[in-house]
């Protein structure tokens, strides 16, 4: 028998050992850039989370909102060939919640101008990316990805392309699966509780149909979702696969379900009296806590068997997972600016890109898991689940009081 759980936490436990167990996906931001005969205005977007990060590299007492204005002017530039435009104005624009967003014009005068050099973030965060779009007269012109090597864009050959290219929304869907270490923790859960590479099968099949329709809903406006809840929720289904790891262990199977009910609903009164949570949203966190107790009962009773009701019962709760993970991915995919264009391209190859991600995780799972058979001691998935819980937890509750 392949020993898939056990490649699967030697897997994560090198993720949750790197240094970005603690978040979502990696560092990033997004920015418009339209452009106009010799201006040229820039619109930042950053999350608040990112911002704070400048306070370990600036010894400032301003708040978030004017360091990072001042951070950009000093860390973005236009420029003309050699010469560098005068920035004509800037100013703070309203943001989505725990978002800043700040805009900036240059003016190059008589001049052409054909680049932008932007080094923001990057002393805060050497992995930040920056999603940037150049627009003309409401036209796409072009996309560009800054990052720590890759400051400066040259945009003087661009003509315009009219629409969002396939191939550069796929490889953003690859991008970000394969930064999200949640959602990486989920997966190689949901792997571990499978157990089969058909199991495997039917269980990333669940998860890839729910997140498909929760991502194309949310992003065509259908559905609309807390982002700071949704990120809260997926830590939560990261400790609820490896609760489930040791529930198929265990005898006492209705206290560990009614605990995680408990856990749920505490958590959610504690927000709410907090009045971090609306009460609309109180009756989520008691959804998901009332949802969870029914899962683990339920596969309690199938543990052990492989009928036609244990295989329904893995493929409803892993879409039911994926519908929640895909708001996640529909948060990230609307923060790069795509509200008011057409929606088709992007959403199709973001999500292809996150199969590919998704199928590439599984892949090297059962390479590794071919290549270590029983080499693996036996304590080492009991510990890595563990593990697992204890950072599904943490991420539940530091998200939600966050």
């Amino acid at each position: 028998m392949i020993r898939i759980k056990h490649a699967a936490f030697m897997l994560l436990s090198c993720c949750l050992a790197s240094d970005y167990a603690s978040a979502h996906a990696r560092s990033e931001s997004y920015s418009h850039w339209h452009i106009t005969e010799t201006a040229l205005t820039g619109t930042i977007t950053t999350p608040l989370r990112e911002v704070m990060t400048l306070y370990q590299v600036e010894d400032s007492e301003i708040s978030p909102k004017q360091m990072l204005q001042e951070h950009l002017i000093e860390n973005v530039s236009v420029q003309s060939d050699a010469f560098e435009c005068p920035i004509n104005s800037s100013g703070l624009l309203t943001a989505p919640p725990d978002y800043v967003r700040v805009e900036i014009r240059f003016d190059c005068q008589s001049k052409q101008l054909n680049t932008i050099h932007f080094r923001a973030m990057f002393e805060a965060a050497p992995a930040h990316v920056n999603y940037a779009k150049l627009h003309r007269d409401g036209v796409l012109l072009g996309e560009f990805l800054f990052t720590n090597t890759k400051d400066t864009w040259n945009f003087s050959s661009l003509e315009s392309i009219g629409s969002y290219s396939l191939f550069s929304f796929l490889l953003i869907g690859i991008e970000h699966i394969s930064g999200g270490i949640d959602h990486i923790a989920f997966l190689l859960g949901l792997l571990l509780i499978a157990g089969s590479i058909g199991r495997s099968i039917i269980a990333v099949t669940g998860f890839t149909v729910g997140h498909s329709i929760s991502l194309a809903a949310a992003v065509l406006g259908y559905l609309h979702a807390d982002g700071k809840m949704v990120e809260a929720f997926i830590g939560f289904t990261v400790a609820l696969v490896a609760v489930e790891y040791f529930l198929l262990r265990q005898s006492n199977v209705v206290r560990l379900a009614f605990t995680c009910l408990v856990i749920a609903c505490l958590t959610g009164l504690t927000a709410f009296a907090l009045e971090l949570i609306t009460g609309r949203s109180l009756f989520a966190y008691f959804g998901i806590g009332l949802f969870a107790t029914c899962y683990l009962l339920a596969a309690n009773q199938l543990k052990g068997t492989k009928g036609s009701e244990a295989t329904l019962l893995l493929l409803v709760a892993t879409c039911c997972f994926g519908l929640v993970h895909g708001f996640g991915f529909a948060g990230f995919l609307m923060e790069t600016g795509l509200l008011g264009t057409s929606l088709i391209v992007p959403l199709l190859g973001f999500n292809l890109g996150v199969e590919v991600g998704q199928l590439g995780l599984v892949l090297i799972t059962l390479v590794v898991s071919k290549l270590l058979k029983n080499q693996v001691p036996y304590f080492i998935p009991h510990a890595a689940a563990a593990s697992l819980c204890g950072v599904g937890v943490f991420w539940f509750l530091s998200r939600t009081i966050a």
